[in-house]
C-alpha cells in the first residue's frame, strides 16, 4: 500500500514537471533565418557603393513561434567565433508570429562573411539572436552564394 502511495506521488511529480518542460519549450521564441537577395531597385551601382551601402545579400527572418519576438540584433558566428553583427532598425524590431522581417546586409558585412567563408569553407553558419529583453533564439543559415564563391577562389588558384 505504501509503495503505490509513493508510486502514485511520484508519478504526479514526473508528469507535472514534463507538462511544465513541454509547455516552456513551445513558448520559447522560434526563429529562423535564410538568405535572400535585395531587389535591384533598392541598391546602388556596384562601382558606387561604399562599406556601408546596401549589398545584394540580404537575411529573411521568420518567426514560427506562437508569441511575438522584439529582436534587438543577431549575430553570425561560425565556431562560436562571431563574424558579423546584425543590428535591426527599430521600425522592423517586432517580429509578430508567422511574420518575417528582411535584413539587408551592409557591403562590409558581407565582405567580412565571404572572408571567413574563405578562410574556413562553410556552407552554413550559426546564428544567435537576441531580443531586447535579453532573450536568445538560435538559429542555423546556409550562406550557399558565398560558399560557392570561396569554392570558385580555389579554381582560380589552380588555373
Amino acid at each position: 500500500m505504501a509503495i503505490n502511495c509513493v508510486g502514485a506521488i511520484i508519478g504526479a511529480f514526473v508528469g507535472w514537471f514534463l507538462n511544465e518542460w513541454s509547455t516552456a519549450r513551445r513558448e520559447r521564441p522560434k526563429l529562423c533565418f535564410q538568405m535572400t537577395g535585395t531587389p535591384e531597385d533598392e541598391l546602388t551601382e556596384k562601382e558606387l557603393r561604399t562599406k556601408t551601402s546596401a549589398s545584394e545579400h540580404g537575411i529573411e527572418v521568420f518567426n514560427v513561434g506562437k508569441n511575438a519576438f522584439i529582436l534587438d540584433h543577431f549575430s553570425l558566428c561560425y565556431k562560436e567565433k562571431i563574424m558579423v553583427d546584425c543590428f535591426i532598425d527599430e521600425a522592423d524590431r517586432i517580429i509578430l508570429p508567422n511574420e518575417n522581417i528582411v535584413y539587408t546586409l551592409m557591403e562590409q558585412d558581407a565582405d567580412a562573411l565571404q572572408y571567413h567563408c574563405n578562410q574556413n569553407r562553410f556552407e552554413e553558419c550559426d546564428v544567435i539572436a537576441y531580443s531586447v529583453d535579453g532573450k536568445k533564439a538560435k538559429g542555423k543559415l546556409e550562406v550557399p552564394v558565398f560558399a560557392l564563391r570561396s569554392k570558385f577562389t580555389d579554381f582560380r588558384g589552380i588555373v
